[in-house]
């Protein structure tokens, strides 16, 4: 029982190494700046065919465009972006890493969180979510 109970404490630290943390955050923030760099760019349908089911089934490509598109009008370019916050699930040996960030563009700041799926490939976008003033104001 014993010996049990150390190999799955074992497993379980190894699940949760930080150095895999560590990487799959850099490589997330690597994705966000593409993101930003093809949102400036006007290349929403690559931002939505290089995403995850999960945002594909939750908006047609019309309405993400749409949305990236108003977004774009009443913010401007994205420019410098620093991370608030960050957390990241494992489950099922995949991993969900959400950060939030604050990005500042041409007419305002807003605080943006990104949802990445762990894949073969690297983080996969699958939410974004962006609040701000100016984007209601403007």
């Amino acid at each position: 029982m014993h010996r049990m109970f150390v190999a799955l404490l074992i497993l379980c630290l190894a699940a949760c190494n930080p150095a895999n943390a560590t990487a799959e955050l850099a490589e997330s923030k690597k994705a966000i700046a593409a993101f930003h760099a093809d949102a400036n760019a006007g290349n929403f349908d690559d931002i939505y065919f290089e995403s995850g089911d999960e945002m594909q089934n939750a908006a047609d490509i019309a309405d993400f465009e749409k949305f990236l598109g108003v977004v774009q009008n009443k913010l401007g370019k994205a420019g410098t972006s620093t991370q608030e916050g960050w957390r990241i699930n494992y489950v099922n040996g995949m991993s969900m890493t959400v950060l939030n960030m604050k990005t500042v563009y041409e007419k305002g700041e807003a605080m943006e969180t990104f949802t990445f799926k762990s894949s073969p490939k690297g983080p996969v976008l699958v939410g974004y979510n962006i609040q701000s003033n100016a984007l209601i104001m403007n």
